[in-house]
């Protein structure tokens, strides 16, 4: 998709009838006369759509579209439960940030208390912050919540 069209592109997507998901975040942002909070993608350049076989060529004709992430030759899919993870997130209002998914694997951590109460994800250390990581393997990016240390648990598989 162009980078920083994805609400244009939303907007067709609608006119089309297709069934899509973009989930934004508001940020502030400086410019030399005023701060303003605006509403940005979470992923950028990013999109999820429900799309049938048959619906893949009409995505594809949508203006701005460039096309499908795939994984090892194969269409990308995440589940359910993963877009609704990303829903939650991005509903609770805490900071959240996406950020390429090249960290190491680390601890398996849950989270005890608050919104995000009982989400699994891998704690991993970024500028001596701890932040819970909830991994989107299929797009290559990870969800990043700041969270005090308290609210997490270790889980042991």
């Amino acid at each position: 998709m162009k980078s920083r069209a994805e609400k244009k592109i939303a907007d067709r997507m609608a006119r089309f009838g297709l069934e899509y998901f973009l989930p934004t975040i508001k940020v502030m942002r400086q410019w030399s006369d005023r701060r303003k909070l605006v509403e940005v993608p979470l992923f950028n350049g990013y999109m999820f759509v429900r799309v049938t076989p048959e619906e893949f060529t009409t995505v594809r004709m949508v203006e701005g579209v460039v096309n499908f992430v795939k994984m090892e030759g194969k269409y990308a899919i995440l589940r359910d439960e993963q877009l609704e993870a990303i829903r939650t997130f991005v509903a609770t209002g805490l900071p959240v940030a996406a950020a390429p998914a090249d960290f190491a694997p680390g601890t398996k951590v849950k989270v005890t208390f608050g919104p995000l109460k009982d989400f699994e994800g891998e704690l991993v250390e970024v500028k001596n912050e701890k932040q819970f990581v909830v991994r989107l393997e299929a797009i290559h990016q990870v969800l990043l919540v700041n969270l005090p240390a308290a609210y997490l648990e270790k889980v042991d598989y």
